[in-house]
């Protein structure tokens, strides 16, 4: 066993009835810790109601190792404010090792790139639920990432809006952690920073759940979306740049709760001889058709097989004499 890989694919999902959404989709649910996973069903209604109309756009990816799908990505793009935010990355435990997830984070950054999706920032929410005492697993794993992948932490007081109305679990405390694209951030502005914030809470959440709750329910959460954004605002006071912290990807977090992530992807094995069954098929079946092709055409002509005998004679040795060429040249690669 000298010879091993990993194949990383992502596949943008674009359609509910796409056998791979579901299947993704199984693994998110499951997966995602339930004070911050958002009801699939919404999920779903958002991606098959899609339009240039929305204030945001969903970016769903399945993730596949090896062909199989092994998790599911969920980004939201701000059209009018260049941005994107990294919402949910879930994989199935076994494969929740810093590789994969350097693997499907560059995966859709090129995606992005070869799209030609126009991003200024890239941002994260991050739990910091009881002083990081109460951290979910999967922020844990972030953290780590985010910090590898040059995200630092705006340096102010920022809060996750409730997911729904009986989600009861899901608006804390948080760190907002973001990323300029091309670029590093020593300190960003403040309407910068707002403007961001403004895209999570009015364009993202406020849009998403105005198809879901009643006028009442609604209004209501509109008061609490306000009441967050001018606590956000308030802390920020009358600085015009807030610090943008990240020393050494030391996380805020005691490293005794973070989430061990190192160890290795169960690998596939590449087959020595995978070529081999291929290139005497072609041995045995190309000369065959050769004939059957010039028998044909010989026929249809009227001309007698005796005649071309040494010219075809000639062309399959020449075929063969190929193919033992390209199978010696190759052998060391088998």
């Amino acid at each position: 066993m000298d010879r091993l890989e990993n194949r990383y694919e992502i596949k943008r999902l674009l359609k509910s009835t796409d056998e791979d959404y579901i299947k993704s989709l199984c693994i998110y649910n499951e997966y995602t810790p339930v004070d911050i996973k958002t009801n699939t069903n919404e999920i779903t209604y958002w991606l098959d109601n899609q339009t240039t109309q929305n204030d945001f756009e969903l970016l769903l990816f399945a993730l596949y190792l090896d062909g199989q799908i092994i998790g599911f990505a969920m980004l939201v793009y701000f059209t009018n404010r260049r941005a994107i935010v990294y919402d949910y990355i879930a994989m199935y435990s076994q494969y929740r090792v810093n590789a994969a997830y350097f693997a499907y984070m560059s995966l859709i950054n090129s995606y992005i790139i070869t799209n030609n999706i126009l991003v200024d920032y890239f941002a994260v929410e991050i739990s910091n639920k009881n002083e990081g005492l109460g951290i979910d697993k999967e922020s844990l794993i972030f953290q780590k990432l985010l910090c590898l992948e040059g995200f630092g932490v705006v340096d102010t007081q920022y809060i996750t809006l409730p997911i729904g109305i009986d989600n009861f679990e899901s608006s804390f405390n948080a760190f907002l952690y973001v990323k300029k694209s091309g670029d590093k951030l020593i300190n960003i502005n403040r309407d910068t920073i707002l403007n961001i914030v403004k895209g999570i809470y009015y364009d993202y959440f406020k849009t998403w759940y105005s198809k879901f709750l009643n006028k009442n329910e609604i209004d209501l959460y509109i008061q609490k979306i306000d009441s967050c954004y001018k606590t956000v605002e308030e802390k920020i006071g009358d600085l015009q740049n807030i610090n943008v912290i990240s020393p050494k990807c030391e996380l805020p977090t005691a490293s005794k709760h973070e989430e061990p992530t190192d160890g290795v992807l169960p690998a596939k094995q590449i087959k020595r001889f995978k070529e081999i069954y291929l290139i005497f098929a072609a041995i045995l079946t190309i000369p065959i058709l050769i004939v059957l092709i010039y028998y044909c055409i010989l026929n249809l002509f009227n001309i007698p097989l005796s005649s071309v005998n040494s010219m075809l004679g000639n062309m399959v040795g020449a075929v063969m004499s190929f193919i033992i060429a390209y199978f010696i040249t190759h052998k060391k690669k088998l």
